[in-house]
């Protein structure tokens, strides 16, 4: 049979500190969940309409509809407004449309667009509902040109494809020889 080892004081001390220890990252583990939570249930609410956050470099912003512009337009031209405004009737344009910015690149942004439609609108329905903005093309004068080019060769009845050859002539960029 074994014998039962008497702890010094100096274990004894060692046992209680070690338990405080414990007692403290458990509490700290135990905040850090917390906040987490709290967190997590205030960025909920992001994506409601009306909410502006980053992504990155561009500031996404939801409204209830195509017909309702993001807020952050107010601290752009009136002209940069109608650009907007004119997504919705020509979207199924704009989406067969390369942007020459660099955004299509990764370049301008940190998630590359796959389209002008995307310089406009972040995410957006299939077919009515709520829509995410981007203010990608509020200062970015190639997305404003490609816009203004797609609206007039619409006006003028150019199809899909000849309005993306005519912004594809304009602005891809030619190559260089050597």
């Amino acid at each position: 049979m074994m014998k039962r080892q008497r702890l010094t004081d100096e274990q004894i001390a060692e046992e209680q500190k070690s338990s405080r220890i414990r007692g403290i990252m458990y509490a700290l583990l135990l905040a850090f969940a917390f906040i987490t939570l709290l967190t997590a249930c205030g960025l909920a609410n992001d994506d409601k309409a009306g909410a502006e956050h980053q992504h990155g470099s561009e500031t996404w912003q939801t409204t209830a509809s195509y017909d309702e512009l993001p807020s952050f337009l107010a601290d752009y031209t009136p002209h940069t407004s109608e650009l907007y405004k004119a997504v919705h009737e020509h979207a199924d344009l704009m989406s067969g449309v390369t942007c020459y910015c660099g955004c299509s690149d990764g370049l301008a942004v940190e998630t590359p667009h796959d389209s002008l439609l995307r310089c406009y609108v972040a995410e957006h329905p299939a077919d009515e509902g709520s829509v995410t903005w981007t203010n990608h093309s509020t200062s970015c004068g190639i997305c404003k040109k490609e816009m203004e080019e797609v609206i007039a060769l619409s006006k003028q009845g150019k199809t899909a494809d000849e309005i993306s050859k005519a912004i594809d002539a304009l602005y891809k960029p030619k190559k260089t020889s050597e």
